[in-house]
């Protein structure tokens, strides 16, 4: 029977990806995102995966692909970083998967598996790349996935998170736009040498949500072109 998965930021660079890769291997999905159901709002993430479960008989698989930068409402540095971009970053990167993770591990059987999107900035720096609030909402990721695997691995299903480099996304325009950064790309993913694309990120994500990963739970996985090597 194919796996039935729930993505939340389906519209998305990477979650748009993670719906046609599963469609393509013909899995069945169900998508949301801010136009359909908001899971960054209280009661969002329990209107998802209980639309989800409904419509696909149950649930075998969640990923949640939401994420926004906080740029344009003042994330950067430490000393510059506003109190709207530090709270609606948060909110958006993180509380949402709390939420989500909340909802959806118990609407999972045994082999069930959760893949959150993360990110490369969560453990390393750059000089182009310094948004103090985005790296403290991925960073803080790790914790609360380790904390839901260790729960739920005795009911017999994996959390783990995919951290990806620099993805050629909407979300990454202002950065891919930037002739510094993409002077900077080899450097940047040395594996790669450039921006990688959202259906090889997508391609990880299926693997973590499949039976090939059913020893891994509570990692971070990169998906980076080397990112995580500097």
């Amino acid at each position: 029977m194919p796996s039935r998965v729930l993505v939340a930021g389906a519209r998305g660079g990477i979650g748009a990806a993670v719906m046609a890769a599963l469609e393509a291997g013909g899995h069945a999905t169900h998508g949301v995102d801010r136009d359909t159901v908001d899971i960054t709002e209280p009661g969002g993430a329990e209107l998802a995966v209980r639309q989800a479960t409904e419509r696909l008989g149950g649930l075998d698989g969640i990923v949640h692909a939401i994420g926004m930068s906080g740029r344009s409402i003042g994330d950067g540095p430490v000393t510059g970083c506003t109190d709207q971009a530090w709270a609606e970053v948060h909110r958006v990167n993180h509380e949402s998967v709390f939420r989500l993770l909340r909802a959806g591990i118990p609407a999972l059987p045994r082999g069930g598996a959760v893949v959150v999107v993360g990110s490369a900035l969560a453990t390393t720096l750059a000089d182009d790349f310094l948004t103090v609030a985005y790296a403290s909402a991925k960073g803080a990721l790790v914790p609360l996935v380790r904390s839901a695997a260790y729960a739920a691995a005795p009911s017999g299903i994996r959390v783990n998170i995919v951290a990806p480099g620099l993805v050629d996304t909407p979300m990454a325009a202002r950065a891919l736009g930037d002739p510094d950064i993409a002077r900077s790309m080899a450097a940047l993913h040395p594996l790669s040498r450039r921006a990688l694309e959202p259906a090889e990120v997508a391609a990880t994500i299926l693997w973590l949500l499949s039976d090939a990963a059913r020893t891994i739970t509570g990692a971070v996985v990169p998906a980076d072109g080397g990112w995580n090597l500097r």
